[in-house]
């Protein structure tokens, strides 16, 4: 199995499955990242320093690797970022819209980078006639929650592509697939939400806790190894739903 992904908490899943033989290649924006994954991995994970919302540099990066004499047959897209915003702050004292700033970027972060590194993975495995996987990284969220316009917009775009994908490509042997989690255990997590916050969504979540990252990686491992599954978004969220 050859596994390249983008975006760096994928990369935890990566390292998971190279027991497995499987051959793991990273794209991740921090160099630093990059090098604690070589290291971590005795250089059995390849991460490359890349910016995938940005289309040169995202173009640039899979000729490389795929000039190194790698072809990979799984697409993880997981690079991203949460931000929660009300299109209109009734109580701010200055621009009280949502921001377009912060719009374009969740949009590129979540959206766009799907797209770039997509595109250019599948028309390799168009090109070698390799009966591919791609799994987006997606989230509950994409149904519609209040506060985050632009990160629901992006998730649920990422849910529309992978449909169209596997309707697109299918007869081609790919396969396309979303992962959507809830509320998962990650430094990310604990940054964004406070103790008292976690525990009143705890109680929330039927399972009465958050999931854990080999929650999401049995996930795409059964996405992977169910060959008669594409079109979907597998919901992993201990039975919460927004």
């Amino acid at each position: 199995m050859r596994k390249f992904s983008s975006g760096n908490k994928t990369a935890v899943y990566g390292a998971l499955t190279v027991s497995e033989s499987a051959e793991v290649h990273v794209l991740e924006v921090d160099e630093t990242r990059c090098s604690e994954l070589r290291e971590a991995s005795n250089g059995r994970i390849k991460a490359w320093a890349c910016d995938v919302t940005d289309p040169v540099a995202v173009d640039a990066a899979i000729q490389a690797i795929f000039d190194s004499g790698f072809e990979p047959d799984v697409l993880i897209n997981n690079a991203g970022i949460i931000h929660s915003e009300p299109l209109v702050n009734m109580l701010s004292r200055g621009e009280r819209s949502h921001s377009r700033e912060s719009w374009r970027h969740v949009m590129s972060a979540n959206l766009d980078s799907v797209f770039f590194v997509t595109s250019r993975v599948v028309d390799r495995m168009l090109a070698k006639r390799t009966k591919g996987i791609v799994i987006s990284i997606s989230s509950i969220s994409a149904n519609g929650n209040p506060g985050q316009s632009a990160y629901s917009a992006a998730k649920a775009g990422v849910n529309a592509l992978t449909r169209t994908w596997a309707k697109e490509l299918g007869g081609m042997g790919l396969r396309f697939a979303a992962i959507a989690p809830g509320f998962i255990d990650t430094p990310s997590t604990r940054a964004a939400l406070s103790e008292a916050a976690i525990t009143r969504l705890q109680q929330q979540i039927p399972l009465r806790r958050l999931g854990d990252l080999e929650s999401i990686y049995l996930a795409a491992r059964h996405i992977i190894e169910n060959d008669y599954l594409t079109g979907t978004v597998l919901e992993v969220d201990g039975g919460l739903v927004i």
